[in-house]
C-alpha cells in the first residue's frame, strides 16, 4: 500500500478509536479514565474540561486508584471544577492508600507543606517511605 492521501491519517484514526470506546458503553473504570483523557487533551473529540472530570469522577467511584489520582488532580489545578485543595487532598490520599504511586508522592507533598490537609512531617516520612 503506498502512502497517498487516501489513507487514513493518524488522527482519524484517534477519532475512531474514540467513537468505539465511547461506544462500548463504558465497560470498565479504565475506559473511561481513557475518556476522560481524550476530553481533558481534546484527542479525538473537541476539548472539554467539564466532561473530562465528569469521566475520572465516574471512573474513580469505580474505585480505580488512576481515576482517584486524576479527580485530585482536577480538585488541586481547576480542571473542570472550582480549585479546592482539601478534596484535591482527600483524593489524592484515597489513591495513594489504593496503591497508586503518583498518588502516594502527592499525599506526601501535602503533609510536607500543607496543601488541604495540616502540615506534617511524620506522615510526610510515612508516605515517602511507601514510594
Amino acid at each position: 500500500m503506498s502512502d497517498t492521501k487516501d489513507n487514513n491519517p493518524s488522527g482519524e484514526i484517534i477519532k475512531n478509536a474514540f467513537n468505539n470506546l465511547n461506544l462500548i458503553e463504558y465497560q470498565t473504570s479504565a475506559d473511561i479514565l481513557w475518556l476522560g483523557y481524550c476530553y481533558e487533551y481534546g484527542i479525538g473529540v473537541e476539548k472539554d474540561e467539564n466532561k473530562a472530570f465528569i469521566h475520572y469522577q465516574k471512573s474513580a467511584d469505580m474505585n480505580n486508584p488512576n481515576g482517584m489520582f486524576q479527580v485530585g488532580y482536577c480538585y488541586y489545578l481547576g480542571i473542570g471544577v472550582e480549585i479546592d485543595k482539601l478534596k484535591a487532598f482527600n483524593y489524592y490520599l484515597k489513591s495513594a492508600e489504593a496503591g497508586n504511586t503518583m498518588g502516594i508522592w502527592k499525599t506526601a507533598v501535602c503533609y510536607k507543606y500543607g496543601i488541604g490537609v495540616e502540615e506534617s512531617g511524620d506522615k510526610y516520612n510515612y508516605w515517602i517511605a511507601k514510594e
